[in-house]
């Protein structure tokens, strides 16, 4: 790649911080506190997906100067809502990476570890930090019915009018990704490398998609399935409908099998990584949880305001709801959205196959973090913002300007 200088030249700040310099080591633990980058940094993002992608720099080029002109780009584009932030950006980039370097998740195709880097730097860019049914709502109205402030725009309004309400946040940030790719100032990879990882990306994107997750853990039962009984004939693949070309080799037909699964594999750990906070050690979990909490309150009063009702449950949605029903909205997203999809996930990894992308990954640090998180979940009482006046958003530490 072209080093333009060496990273020290690009940005020296992040070279000339202690806490940043220790933290470059242990990115690829599962366990890391990305909390301590924010505090270390304004620009966690920057900072993460710099470090993450370079690791890759001999294996895909890239020019170093115009990367970090990306990163900014997509940091700044990244709203100022209490989770869907940079710092979830960053989170999410961390932990696929994390999923590579530490759990030994890896692929054929050289690009695609740095591909999934990238599309968890830029998943949820520019997210208004409302759900795709408050969008969907908004589009049949046709115009906000209170004032219109940041973080949120008028062509918010628009997104699922304009995307068919099909997945109109991810196409939101697809879109913004590849304007980002193309932009001279912030093309930072060669036409050639956008246009071999773009499905990938895309897939990746898109699949994280909330509305998908019951398709996705169909389709990763049936992958499961297919490799433990891959011997046997007449069963469905777990690709259909999507089939290699009907004039394809036994030998082209392998490797298009190997290339699709490749991809759904990146998919599925992206989406892990995405809602893969239980899995964090609990302080960690029971801090993201908050963000999670306060983005979904601020929803359920703009829902009132707009439409004169909640249309989202009232049990994570209503900052009124009793604090025992909050507890138990969260515990079921542990319970039954959370702890299946990584218990299955576990599951790929040991199947014993030549023809699994997965052999050798050990995700075991995550399902025994989510499980112990369970547990003291229990006697856990969550606290909320309004409870402690002198905690609120609005109170957190001031953080050194680094970049």
């Amino acid at each position: 790649s072209d080093d333009g200088g060496c990273p020290m030249t690009i940005q020296p700040s992040w070279f000339e911080n202690t806490k940043l310099q220790e933290s470059i080591c242990k990115l690829s633990d599962w366990n890391f506190d990305i909390f301590e980058v924010a505090e270390a940094t304004p620009r966690p993002l920057a900072f993460i997906g710099f470090v993450c992608l370079d690791a890759y720099s001999k294996l895909v080029d890239f020019e170093k100067r115009k990367l970090l002109e990306f990163l900014r780009a997509v940091e700044s584009s990244y709203r100022k809502v209490p989770y869907h932030n940079s710092l979830h950006g960053a989170s999410v980039a961390r932990g696929v990476y994390s999923f590579c370097a530490g759990c030994g998740l890896s692929f054929t195709q050289e690009y695609m570890e740095f591909t999934i880097v990238l599309a968890g730097l830029v998943h949820d860019v520019h997210h208004p930090g409302l759900t795709a049914t408050f969008l969907s709502k908004a589009s049949v109205c046709g115009e906000w019915n209170s004032p219109v402030t940041s973080p949120l725009e008028y062509a918010d309004m628009e997104l699922s009018l304009k995307y068919n309400d099909q997945s109109p946040l991810e196409n939101m940030h697809c879109a913004i990704t590849f304007e980002l790719l193309r932009n001279s100032e912030t093309a930072f990879l060669a036409k050639e490398e956008v246009a071999a990882m773009r499905k990938p990306l895309l897939r990746a994107i898109l699949g994280t998609d909330m509305a998908k997750h019951a398709e996705t853990m169909t389709r990763l039962a049936a992958l499961i399935d297919n490799l433990q009984h891959e011997c046997e004939s007449g069963s469905v693949p777990w690709h259909w409908p999507a089939q290699p070309p009907a004039t394809a080799s036994e030998e082209q037909r392998a490797v298009w099998e190997r290339l699709y699964q490749e991809e759904f594999v990146l998919e599925l750990f992206l989406h892990a990584a995405d809602i893969g906070n239980p899995t964090l050690p609990f302080d960690q979990w029971v801090r993201w949880n908050r963000l999670c909490q306060n983005e979904f309150h601020d929803q359920g009063d703009r829902e009132m305001l707009e439409f004169g009702e909640l249309i989202s449950p009232a049990v994570g949605f209503d900052r009124k709801a009793s604090v025992k029903a909050e507890h138990g909205f969260t515990k079921g997203f542990m319970q039954y959205l959370a702890l299946p999809l990584f218990q299955q996930l576990h599951d790929l990894t040991q199947v014993r196959s030549p023809n699994s992308v997965c052999q050798g990954v050990n995700i075991m640090v995550c399902v025994n973090n989510l499980k112990k998180n369970i547990g003291l979940w229990e006697d856990y009482t969550p606290v909320r913002d309004e409870d402690e006046p002198n905690k609120g958003r609005s109170a957190s530490k001031p953080r050194p300007s680094l970049l």
